[in-house]
């Protein structure tokens, strides 16, 4: 049996978080011993599948073991004292804290990953002094993970090739997320017009502005819809100001975050994604396996998810090309449904069993690897 950890800051939260437990809760655990630690504890039961083991660096997160994780993991402390034990593949599950962490594995057995779930050219405000203050970091691991193939080409383009990586697409539980499309939404209702919806943080990132925009110059072309963007974050207030002094109150709608989005992306008509820039779309992933319409930047990821528009309408990564494009969908119920159709037809693609069949696959072969 391969023992294998994954490390990463906390669970709780969204993004790299969800997907790893998506990841590990659906992994073989007659052939995987599998361990998550966090930085700072949680409840595993909320998140993990009984078998997995659990662990934190932390008993609290409070202000002395905040300045203890700062300076133990400044001086390479982190591991030798929180992490150590007897693996066959350590996994550094999200860039900068988890992976200066791992870096400093002490087991020299063990195969050392090291996942990348961002465009680090876009992300980060200074690429040139991120890859000199990580390059000592990454050149500690076997491969990079990287979830898209344009995280992948970002990454290789950030440290000049030195690293090797590969491509391991995020794993999403189908079925749970088919379960709980069908319960009801306490506070949505539908009417005639259709719904635009946006699932995801309220970050620069994801542009909401440029949704926003969108939606206003649609309604002033006079087609009729509404606008929900289910999330929370940094960006509530600015998109709050923008709604009030355009006078979209009566159509776009910000309720915050939900447990359960899916309850409110099956009743939606089309699934819109404005971002600047992604590293693999969660979003949209999980809107093909409801099955729904699509419009979506040009950015990383989207068309290994949706082809050349083939399964969603992807458009050029600026402000009139996205408006267009959502303008054409929502003006076009053929489109909506041809596209809605070929949604269900990519879903099988993007089932957990064949998504994390890939990466115990590759796991198999590393661990082995001379």
């Amino acid at each position: 049996m391969i023992k294998i950890l994954f490390f990463i800051e906390k669970l709780t939260g969204g993004g790299a978080e969800k997907v790893l437990c998506d990841l590990v809760n659906h992994m073989d655990q007659t052939r995987f011993e599998i361990t998550v630690q966090t930085v700072w504890p949680c409840e595993p039961s909320q998140y993990l599948a009984p078998g997995i083991r659990y662990k934190s660096m932390y008993s609290s997160e409070s202000k002395v073991n905040r300045f203890r994780y700062r300076a133990e993991a400044q001086t390479g402390l982190a591991y030798p004292l929180h992490v150590k034990d007897d693996y066959d593949i350590e996994c550094a599950y999200l860039e900068m804290g988890s992976t200066k962490i791992m870096a400093a594995s002490t087991n020299k057995k063990a195969k050392k990953l090291a996942w990348v779930h961002c465009d680090l050219l876009k992300a980060v405000a200074d690429p040139q002094a991120f890859a000199h203050k990580t390059a000592a970091w990454y050149a500690k691991f076997d491969r990079i993970v990287c979830v898209s193939k344009g995280v992948k080409e970002s990454f290789d383009a950030l440290f000049g090739g030195r690293f090797p990586s590969v491509v391991l697409h995020n794993v999403i539980d189908d079925e749970l997320i088919m379960r709980k499309a069908g319960c009801e939404p306490t506070d949505f209702q539908t009417g005639e017009e259709p719904v635009v919806m946006a699932v995801g943080r309220l970050s620069v990132p994801k542009n909401y502005y440029r949704l926003l925009k969108a939606h206003k110059q649609i309604l002033q072309a006079g087609v009729p819809h509404q606008l929900w963007i289910i999330g929370e974050g940094p960006e509530r207030a600015g998109l709050e100001r923008f709604i009030e002094e355009h006078g979209l109150r009566r159509t776009a709608h910000l309720p915050g975050f939900r447990d359960n989005p899916y309850a409110y992306m099956s009743r939606a008509d089309i699934i819109a994604c404005s971002s600047s820039y992604e590293g693999f779309s969660t979003a949209t992933t999980e809107a093909i396996i409801l099955g729904k319409p699509i419009v979506t930047t040009d950015c990383f990821g989207m068309r290994e998810i949706l082809g050349d528009s083939e399964y969603g309408l992807i458009t050029e990564n600026d402000d009139d090309a996205f408006c267009a494009g959502l303008k054409k969908m929502l003006a076009d119920t053929r489109l909506r449904k041809k596209y809605g159709e070929q949604a269900a037809v990519r879903r099988k693609d993007f089932s957990a069993s064949a998504l994390v069949k890939t990466t115990e696959d590759y796991f198999d072969r590393i661990v082995f690897e001379k």
